[in-house]
């Protein structure tokens, strides 16, 4: 089984160890907007859906985030389905299991010409967590 070492477990870590000198206050995070898609063309005029994954790296597990405490985009929309829980898949073929979350477009206050988007999450440990990733808005400006 592979172990990760948490984002709550590096902080601790780095500060235990002097590395910084003051207390961080949540950890950027590796995401895919629209995994399997290049580029993440997001249609403004849609009724559908975007998926964003937190992806698990060697030093963060994705699958930590309490689901309750996820909102992406300028409007911070919430994920779709009442108690979405996200699932949990191989989102980046790297064998990892990472935790994706689906969002109405309609609800995610991006805008035409926006070249970013942003996933908030907080994990079940208490450490804020986010990841920006590029998108390409359609229609364009």
């Amino acid at each position: 089984m592979t172990r990760y070492l948490t984002a709550t477990s590096l902080v601790i870590c780095v500060l235990a160890l002097g590395l910084v000198t003051h207390a961080a206050a949540g950890c950027q995070v590796d995401i895919d907007i629209k995994p399997w898609s290049c580029p993440n063309s997001i249609n403004l005029r849609g009724q559908g859906v975007i998926p964003v994954a937190f992806l698990t790296t060697a030093c963060f597990d994705a699958t930590t985030i309490d689901p309750a405490t996820v909102t992406f985009g300028p409007a911070h929309a919430m994920p779709v389905h009442a108690g979405y829980c996200g699932h949990i898949e191989d989102a980046d073929g790297d064998g990892d299991m990472d935790l994706v979350f689906h969002f109405n477009t309609q609800e995610t206050g991006i805008q035409p010409g926006d070249t970013e988007a942003t996933i908030w999450g907080r994990t079940y440990g208490g450490l804020d967590v986010w990841g920006t990733g590029p998108i390409r808005t359609v229609p364009p400006r």
